[in-house]
């Protein structure tokens, strides 16, 4: 052996010069490979492949089954070989600097990279639809420019629905985007005309669309009701139930209002308002989960408060006058300085005597549930029974009540109901006729048409109680008649008293 040779042996190395160790990795990964080849196998037209691919179609996982295949992605997340978390966390993390800094152009390169890389993680598309239609446009002066690039992100989430076709989420953004950002934008008469006449969107959207359903509202709800049909097929809804199911309502609300807005009136506006006052209805009667774990249905309040008063009627029968009687037993145990206090008026009790009020409050509170528990032994169980359909009952309209003000329910309603009738739609024209006879100046014209418009809307608010009540009502009514009496200050004349409409201004704020 010459001296620039060694032996394998006396430096711990073996065959072939690999020390045992590194030899015994090699051979455990070798052996490995083997199970995990045969886990990993894909499924073709022989079989059903390894154990991995039979869970994802088990489950629905392949992306086959989610969506679309977007042979670009699939490289993409190929030739990352297994780093494809790594390189999503350095995206994101230029993503979020591109953004600080505004630099909307990177942002959206990156962005794209991300949809390739996790196709079908929700927040990326949303992100960048978002960045699209509200950051990028409005750094464009024209608004055809604008509007270029709100309908970009607008498509850009139809890519996502076509890669995630179980997921109602990104349909109702892309109804949100559709409703919102063309209806309610500042550039909304502008947006609106683009996009009746924008051939190129709707002919990639839904072929056949008519002009009068290119209101982009009422695209927004074609959106919203496919969302719906796929949470319903027992797709995952992760987003609030609530205010998801809620939106073909309003987007159809929205529509009848934006055409009252811009002129059209008639038919036209007492078809679109049926329609708001159908999707109402059927938003009613949707069964909605509660954080209760308690379904409920929002048209069923005052049917459950009606139940629980005709049950509490019913064990008042079976125990006359045992619920006032355990009542006045208990408020007779108060303490003086609890009596004391309950006599005062609320607006008047010191900080002391509000808490000691409260405390007496909860002693005297009497539930039927307590009186049953005492009621004579022959009744006792039918009373039971009662009382806990009673509590039922009353928990129920109490959750629906909750869940009411959520989406201020009571209010569009009325809103449906009321909007629908002759009063309403004569109320909306008068008023959008005078308003137009005001800016250019007829007087005379203008003062007629508002007095033929507050008739009218008098109709209306003496059958809605809830619209009369309404503050939001209240405050637009007054602007209304704050412009008639610009009207007669400059015909010098004076303000009609008494006014048709004197109690919705004494409830009004006073103008600044």
């Amino acid at each position: 052996m010459t001296p620039l040779q060694s032996d394998p042996a006396a430096n711990g190395r073996g065959w072939l010069g690999i020390r045992p160790a590194t030899l015994a990795c090699l051979v455990a990964i070798a052996v490995l490979l083997v199970p995990l080849s045969l886990l990993s196998q894909p499924a073709d037209s022989e079989g059903p492949g390894g154990k991995l691919a039979r869970l994802r179609t088990d489950y629905g996982l392949a992306q086959a089954d989610l969506g679309d295949v977007d042979p670009a992605g699939e490289t993409i997340r190929f030739a990352t070989l297994g780093l494809k978390n790594v390189a999503v966390t350095l995206l994101w993390d230029r993503a979020n600097h591109y953004k600080k800094v505004e630099d909307w152009t990177s942002l959206s390169a990156t962005l794209e990279q991300l949809t390739k890389l996790q196709p079908n993680f929700y927040s990326v598309w949303d992100f960048q639809a978002h960045n699209l239609s509200y950051n990028i446009s409005v750094e464009f002066d024209d608004y055809r420019d604008r509007y270029a690039w709100v309908i970009k992100g607008i498509e850009f989430l139809r890519d996502g629905i076509g890669l995630n076709r179980r997921e109602p989420r990104l349909l109702g953004r892309m109804g949100w985007f559709l409703g919102h950002k063309i209806g309610k934008a500042d550039e909304k008469k502008q947006y609106r005309r683009l996009f009746k006449a924008d051939d190129d969107f709707h002919e990639r959207d839904r072929p056949g669309r008519t002009l009068p359903e290119r209101d982009n509202w009422l695209v927004a709800r074609e959106k919203y009701l496919a969302g719906q049909a796929l949470a319903d097929s027992g797709v995952p809804l992760k987003t609030t139930a609530l205010i998801f199911h809620s939106e073909p309502m309003m987007t159809a609300i929205n529509h009848a209002r934006a055409i009252e807005e811009e002129g059209t009136f008639g038919t036209a506006a007492r078809d679109a308002w049926t329609l708001a006052g159908e999707e109402m209805r059927r938003f009613a009667l949707r069964e909605i989960p509660t954080s209760w774990d308690v379904p409920i249905r929002l048209g069923l309040q005052e049917e459950e408060e009606a139940r629980a008063a005709r049950l509490a009627d019913e064990l008042e029968s079976l125990v006359p006058g045992a619920f006032a009687a355990l009542g006045q037993r208990r408020r007779d145990a108060l303490s003086e300085s609890r009596r004391a206090a309950l006599a005062v008026a609320p607006a008047e009790r010191t900080e002391e005597q509000q808490q000691l009020a409260a405390e007496a409050e909860a002693a005297i509170r009497v539930t039927w549930p307590e009186v049953a528990r005492e009621a004579p032994a022959d009744v006792r169980d039918r009373a039971l029974q009662l009382a806990r359909e009673h509590d039922e009952a009353q928990q129920t309209a109490t959750i629906i009540d909750r869940y009411r003000e959520i989406v201020n329910f009571n209010f569009w309603r009325a809103t449906c109901e009321a909007e629908v009738t002759p009063p309403a739609l004569e109320f909306h024209e008068q008023a959008f006729a005078a308003d137009g006879d005001y800016r250019g100046a007829r007087l005379q014209a203008a003062k007629a048409a508002y007095e033929r418009a507050f008739a009218a809307w008098r109709q209306v608010l003496d059958a809605s109680p809830v619209l009369r009540d309404d503050g939001i009502t209240i405050e637009d009514t007054a602007e209304i008649v704050g412009r008639y009496k610009k009207v007669l200050e400059q015909l010098d004349e004076p303000f009609p008293k008494p006014f048709i409409l004197q109690d919705v201004l004494d409830k009004a704020p006073p103008a600044e």
